[in-house]
């Protein structure tokens, strides 16, 4: 479990161990209901966290201006999105054989259920699996939260218009493959209008931007039999907004609003062998190949409130997203206009 805490630190998002994958693919077609309603908050939190810190004022640079900026961003699971209801007559194959029919989320805390999977004739039971709220270490200033890194460059452009890029380097260890890519422009209206115009301290700009990540599980060692095993997730993000900005020099207040959405598919591929009436001999393995699918979505109305310190080309910042997982940004950024 603590490599499961590591791995949603980092990116945002746990692997089950594959020793629970072959309890939980007893269920069959089931597992993917299962699975999806257990992984939720984790999808949702990294959806809504791509379309966070695009920016930290509403005013463009001049030509060829630029900007780099490193920062994290935080979606705060909401208190219902830590459980779930077991509804008997959503599955085929799973029942709840002893506990609450109320389960933990991957954000939810751990759980005394046992489940059971039966095709009628072969039956196991298995532990409901536990959520890693009461794992989160203890100073995370968020209790249960799905943080972001990233780094962002902009880039002025004529028509006083910025061109923004966000990356997190890909990275490869012994079974893990991640890495991001987004890109996002940034234009002021401001200069459309005359009466805002006129105004040095007030500034008004649309944004555009969508970010794509991938992540891809490769276990060198699997503790459930087969071959070519794999997991990937891919998220597409994508947000729209209005951006209202104070600028008193030293200090600029920001005010965003606008839409945000985004999709994840998350498939665990490949051949995998269960020994699902777990007699263990090796006659009745059974071997599922591509046993899971799964497909998540966010959509809705988002409102940012920030500020930003000035400090000649370094500038210090922070904000906090409404939406229904409501975020907080934090970054740093080097400057010049």
């Amino acid at each position: 479990m603590k490599k499961s805490v590591l791995f949603i630190l980092l990116f945002g998002f746990t692997f089950m161990s594959f020793a629970q994958l072959e309890e939980v693919f007893a269920a069959r077609d089931d597992a993917a209901i299962y699975t999806k309603q257990y992984l939720n908050p984790a999808m949702n939190g990294l959806m809504y966290n791509l379309n966070n810190g695009w920016y930290s004022s509403g005013k463009t640079h001049k030509k060829l201006g630029f900007d780099i900026t490193f920062f994290a961003t935080t979606a705060i699971v909401p208190d219902e999105d830590k459980f779930f209801q077991f509804v008997a007559s959503d599955y085929n194959y799973l029942s709840i054989s002893s506990g609450s029919s109320e389960l933990p989320t991957i954000a939810g805390n751990t759980t005394s259920s046992v489940l059971e999977a039966s095709d009628g004739t072969d039956s196991i039971t298995f532990d409901a699996i536990d959520g890693l709220g009461e794992d989160w270490p203890e100073n995370f200033f968020i209790p249960v939260a799905i943080p972001t890194p990233m780094v962002q460059v902009g880039l002025g452009l004529p028509s006083k218009t910025d061109i923004k890029l966000r990356f997190f380097p890909k990275t490869n260890s012994n079974e893990v493959s991640y890495g991001l890519l987004g890109i996002g422009i940034q234009h002021n209206l401001s200069q459309y209008f005359k009466v805002i115009d006129k105004i040095p301290t007030l500034n008004v700009s649309g944004l555009g931007a969508f970010t794509r990540a991938n992540l891809i599980y490769t276990p060198n060692n699997s503790e459930v039999p087969g071959s070519n095993q794999s997991v990937e997730m891919h998220i597409n993000a994508y947000t729209l907004q209005v951006i209202g900005d104070i600028d008193l020099k030293i200090i600029n207040f920001y005010l965003g609003m606008g839409y945000t959405a985004g999709t994840t598919s998350l498939d665990a591929l490949g051949n995998y062998e269960f020994d699902f009436d777990d007699n263990g001999t090796i006659e009745n393995d059974e071997i599922i190949t591509d046993p899971m699918q799964l497909d998540f979505a966010i959509s809705g109305f988002k409102t940012t409130l920030g500020a930003r310190l000035n400090l000649g080309p370094v500038k210090i910042f922070g904000d906090y997203s409404l939406q229904q997982y409501s975020s907080i940004s934090l970054g740093l950024a080097v400057s010049v206009r």
